[in-house]
C-alpha cells in the first residue's frame, strides 16, 4: 500500500511539474524587465524636455521654464534632421529604498544609469555639487552606444534624502546629414553599485556586435540572431538558467542586498556557461 502511495506521489509530482519552454526574445525582455525593478528605480518617468541646444541646460540652476514634462519619455526626436539636439532634465530626492532594498542610514555608492540613442552627455549634481567621483565634473558622454549598455556614473555616495539632478543633452548621431532614427532616451535608473556591481553586469551583461553578446541581454540577441539548429541548441543550453531565475527573485526577499548579489552572481555563471559553443 506504501509502495503504491510513493508510486503516485512520484507520478504525481512528474505530471505536476513546471515545465520550461523555448525562449523568445520577448520573453527575456519581460524578465529584464522585472528584475530590474529588483535593485533600481526608473528615473525616466519623470524627465523634462525641451529642442534645441541653445541656452543650455547642462548648469545646475538652469532655467527649465520652456521645458515640457514628457508623457512618453521614450519618444525618439528629429528624426532625419541634421543637426537634431534636445535637453533632458529631472530632480528628486532620493528614496530610502531602491527596489526591495533600504539604502543603509550611513550610505551607499549608488549610480545613475542613462542610455540614449544618439550621442549623449549625463551631467550629475548631488546636494548641488557634481556627483560621480570618476566623471569629469558630473559629466560622462558617450556615442552610438546598443540599447544594452547602460552607462553608469558610479560610485557616488549617496543616502536617502539627498537631492539629484540629471541633465542630458543629446543628440542625433550623424549630426551633420541626420539620423532617420533621431535622438531619443532608451534608459534612466538609479541603482545600487559598489560590489553589487561585479555580480549585476555580468548577469545582465551587453551586445558587444550582432549576434555576440553575454548574460541576459546577450541572450536575448541570441535568440533573435540564431537560426535553425543553432537556435534550438541555444534555447536547450538556455533552459536550466532561465529555469532558476525565480531563485534571483527569491533573495530579494530577504532584503538584504548581500543576497541578491550571491544569487546574481551564481546565475551569471549559469549563463555563462549557456553562452559557451
Amino acid at each position: 500500500m506504501r509502495a503504491s502511495l510513493l508510486c503516485a506521489a512520484i507520478a504525481f509530482a512528474f505530471a505536476t511539474a513546471p515545465t520550461v519552454r523555448a525562449q523568445s526574445p520577448d520573453d527575456v525582455t519581460k524578465l529584464i524587465d522585472k528584475l530590474v525593478e529588483l535593485d533600481s528605480i526608473d528615473l525616466a518617468k519623470n524627465v523634462k524636455f525641451r529642442a534645441g541646444l541653445e541656452p543650455p541646460l547642462h548648469a545646475l540652476d538652469a532655467d527649465e521654464s520652456g521645458m515640457t514634462v514628457l508623457k512618453n519619455p521614450y519618444e525618439a526626436f528629429g528624426k532625419s534632421k541634421p543637426g537634431a539636439v534636445g535637453w533632458y532634465r529631472l530632480s528628486f530626492v532620493v528614496p530610502e529604498k531602491l527596489g526591495k532594498f533600504a539604502i543603509p542610514k550611513n550610505g551607499y555608492n549608488l549610480g545613475i544609469e542613462s542610455n540614449v540613442m544618439g550621442t549623449w552627455e549625463i551631467y550629475t549634481y548631488i546636494n548641488d555639487k557634481p556627483a560621480g567621483l570618476w566623471s569629469k565634473d558630473g559629466m560622462l558622454r558617450a556615442t552610438d552606444q546598443h540599447p544594452s549598455v547602460w552607462m553608469s556614473n558610479a560610485p557616488m555616495p549617496t543616502k536617502g534624502g539627498d537631492r539629484i539632478t540629471v541633465a542630458i543633452r543629446a543628440m542625433s548621431s550623424p549630426v551633420g546629414r541626420g539620423s532617420p532614427d533621431g535622438f531619443g532616451l532608451r534608459h534612466l535608473r538609479l541603482r545600487f553599485a559598489l560590489g553589487h556591481t561585479a555580480a549585476r553586469q555580468p548577469f545582465y551583461g551587453r551586445v558587444d556586435a550582432p549576434g555576440i553578446g553575454g548574460g541576459l541581454h546577450g541572450a536575448r540577441e541570441k535568440l533573435q540572431t540564431l537560426k535553425g539548429d543553432d537556435l534550438a541548441k541555444f534555447q536547450e543550453k538556455l533552459k536550466t538558467p532561465l529555469s532558476r531565475m525565480n531563485l534571483v527573485f527569491e533573495s530579494a526577499e530577504s532584503g538584504k542586498l548581500d543576497d541578491l548579489t550571491k544569487a546574481m552572481m551564481a546565475a551569471s555563471k549559469e549563463l555563462a556557461e549557456a553562452h559557451k559553443k
